[in-house]
């Protein structure tokens, strides 16, 4: 076996390693220049033969070996899913994130930083991302690889990468706050089961990449097109219409709220929404889009010379017995001139 191979002194570089990078698997990793899955393996060689004695636990490090959730389909992870709570009086304080789009062409990462550290200087609840977290344009079938553009495409590895330093900012921005953190997977997370399905040799494998960054970094996650609950607040990328696609149209926000028994939160658009609909019986129906949290002014490559009225910035959302109470748009130029301050970097 492999491991039976694995020398001391390789043993060992791998518990000092680990160790000087906070007990983070994945940093570790990339330092050594490993695949995560290699490093965790002798990271675990390292433990049987003592390696790792003399480093004491601090409880909140990230577990050397990330389990991740198994595939039990063809095309879907299996997901465990948060179901709506008959009474759902739930008050919270919520940070809600929009499209985010990290990419290796967007290498600032101080957006991520900030959005961590508003988190914990404010103390909010929990902390949803609505997804499209990453682009992943490496998995773009709009460009095929025999075109120009599909030439300038980056490699999975980089989209990965550049989304794991785009986590650790945040992370570092939120200094060891304790807090709930969710991504409703949008799109182009999705990208990965639309590529494996053409390519089934690939199946549970590049999902668990995905799926083992997150869970580094404790965050939990829900498939596209599923509603996250809090108390009676619905959070999702994109909600579905009976024909299992995103409402569309200038208005959708009128028939997401025509079709909604409770408050939705969603992404998608990048179109900051927010809107208060009176139902019959004395009841009111809120519906809020999120925009995007991409920097200032940024258009994806596909948007660009349209008419897109993108909106930039985070929600500051408290949920009040159940539903949305108050909320307060951060423009994104706020948010990171206001908490910014102390990034250095990956």
């Amino acid at each position: 076996m492999a491991n039976a191979k694995l020398t001391d002194q390789q043993a060992q570089e791998a518990a000092d390693v680990y160790k000087e990078c906070g007990k983070v698997a994945r940093d570790a990793a990339i330092k050594l220049n490993l695949n995560y899955s290699t490093f965790c393996s002798r990271l675990r060689v390292a433990r049987d033969r003592g390696f790792l004695d003399s480093i004491q636990s601090t409880g909140n490090e990230a577990k050397p070996e990330t389990k991740v959730k198994e595939a039990t389909v063809v095309l879907r992870p299996t997901f465990r899913i948060q179901q709506r709570k008959s009474r759902p009086e739930e008050t919270k304080h919520v940070l809600a994130i929009g499209d985010c789009h990290d990419s290796p062409r967007l290498p600032d990462k101080k957006r991520f930083y900030a959005m961590g550290r508003y988190a914990k200087e404010n103390k909010v609840d929990q902390i949803v991302q609505i997804g499209d977290f990453a682009s992943i344009d490496s998995l773009n079938r709009f460009d095929g690889n025999d075109t120009v553009k599909g030439q300038e495409k980056p490699t999975f590895k980089e989209d990965m990468r550049s989304f794991q330093q785009a986590i650790r900012s945040f992370h570092r921005g939120l200094a060891g706050y304790d807090v709930p953190k969710h991504v409703t997977l949008g799109n182009h997370e999705d990208r990965i089961w639309s590529f494996t399905n053409k390519n089934p040799e690939v199946i549970e494998l590049l999902d668990q990449i995905l799926f083992a960054t997150l869970d580094d970094y404790d965050w939990t996650y829900s498939p596209y097109g599923e509603f996250y609950f809090i108390g009676d607040v619905g959070f999702t990328h994109a909600p579905l219409n009976t024909m299992g696609k995103a409402y569309g149209g200038m208005y959708a926000e009128n028939q997401i709220a025509r079709d909604s028994l409770h408050d939705v939160v969603f992404g998608h658009t990048h179109k900051r929404v927010d809107k208060t609909y009176p139902k019959m019986g004395n009841q009111l129906l809120n519906v809020m889009n999120l925009g995007t949290s991409l920097p200032q002014g940024h258009l994806e490559e596909y948007a660009k010379h349209t008419l897109t009225g993108w909106s930039y910035g985070v929600y500051d959302i408290r949920i009040k017995d159940g539903k949305i109470d108050e909320r307060t748009w951060i423009p994104i130029n706020n948010l990171i001139e206001r908490y910014g301050d102390g990034y250095a970097g990956d």
